[in-house]
């Protein structure tokens, strides 16, 4: 095995793994957690036992987004490997990745900054007139874990479309 492919698979295989963290972070409703059973997640909240369906569409649609374009940057990384005439397909796998990590850290930080703002309230989560903040749970946890495997993966990949790319050049 060559090592640029080696290090491509090592890239799609850091990707899928941050693909999977991200899939399970937007699923469950634990962004934030005040401790005592009442949780807020991208599309449910739970309050005393109870979860109703609640959807945060900024942070939701930016996540979203960012799930589709991984999945669609680790689809074109696959067929990179195969596909070795084409050598735009690395680019192309390269920009998805950028992007899908782009839009997930752009999902947390706005997450990150509601979830703070006492006029956003967050059901009585936080209070007016107390200056704490809410605690950030594991699924926000996750979706920051998962863009640092992203950066990663995103870097790896790069490397190899950047090898693939020269590589092109010099040949013809």
């Amino acid at each position: 095995m060559k090592t640029e492919t080696l290090v491509l698979c090592s890239g799609l295989g850091i990707a899928s793994f941050a693909l999977l963290l991200l899939i399970i972070s937007v699923a469950t409703p634990n962004w934030t957690d005040d401790g005592q059973g009442n949780q807020v997640g991208l599309f449910k909240s739970c309050w005393n036992m109870t979860c109703n369906t609640d959807n945060k569409v900024t942070q939701g649609g930016l996540s979203v987004v960012s799930i589709l374009l991984l999945f669609f940057g680790i689809f074109t990384g696959v067929a990179a490997n195969f596909l070795e005439s084409i050598a735009i397909l690395p680019l192309v796998t390269t920009g998805f990745l950028f992007f899908s990590s782009m839009f997930l850290m752009s999902a947390y930080a706005t997450w990150g900054v509601a979830s703070r703002d006492p006029s956003y309230n967050n059901n009585g989560l936080v209070s007016s007139s107390s200056s704490s903040c809410i605690a950030m749970s594991w699924s926000y946890n996750l979706a920051v874990a998962s863009h640092f495997f992203l950066i990663i993966a995103l870097t790896l990949v790069g490397m190899f479309a950047g090898n693939k790319f020269i590589g092109s050049r010099n040949t013809s």
